[in-house]
């Protein structure tokens, strides 16, 4: 398992500069962000139930502060209980689109408002289950990533592209481009579908 002291460690060894140990962490903090942000990966979903404590058709959900790390919507369920795993998919839409073509208010449906997700639903609920995308833990003392943990290079090649690029030495930041470049393909190779053909 990759920890931040390793990847410190892998990141010096190429660029011979243990002085920099603020700007190697904040690089490959950086580095990990964009490793997960290179795509939609199923090892990056979250999922979790919600209580919206009274039953109604009409719900909002602050889903920041119920997922300070979440970056994006996969699906929300309306379900009968805390305990059911089945439920009724809604469709997440945008704002425009939750009128119909004759101007009525769709049901099952939800739409994002700033940091809230507004739900109309067909019946009245109180439970829900959520499933969005969510950032890496990129804490000094909390880090974790799936990325690191199984391919660690697409990090430390990119936080060290970060690194001599701050530094000026444009060659070797080109060389570790082309690197990165080469771990993103594999990473997205091998994680795009979970089950491997």
């Amino acid at each position: 398992m990759a920890t931040l002291t390793s990847l410190l460690t892998d990141v010096y060894t190429i660029t011979n500069r243990p002085d920099l140990e603020d700007a190697t962490k904040s690089a490959i903090k950086s580095a990990t962000l964009k490793a997960h942000r290179s795509d939609y990966y199923s090892k990056d979903i979250y999922e979790t139930g919600v209580d919206f404590t009274t039953e109604a058709y009409i719900q909002s959900l602050d889903y920041v502060t119920l997922i300070s790390n979440f970056r994006a919507f996969k699906y929300f369920k309306r379900v009968k209980s805390a305990t059911d795993t089945e439920g009724q998919f809604l469709t997440i839409l945008t704002p425009e689109e939750i009128l119909d073509t004759y101007g009525v208010q769709k049901t099952d449906v939800a739409y994002v408002a700033g940091r809230v997700l507004e739900i109309k639903a067909s019946v009245s609920f109180r439970y829900g289950l959520l499933g969005c995308y969510v950032n890496p833990i990129v804490t000094d003392a909390g880090y974790t990533s799936w990325v690191a943990d199984l391919y660690p290079y697409a990090i430390i090649y990119e936080a060290a592209r970060i690194l001599f690029l701050s530094l000026g030495d444009l060659e070797e930041a080109r060389g570790m481009a082309s690197l990165v470049s080469e771990e993103y393909a594999i990473l997205q190779q091998s994680n795009i579908s979970d089950v491997g053909y």
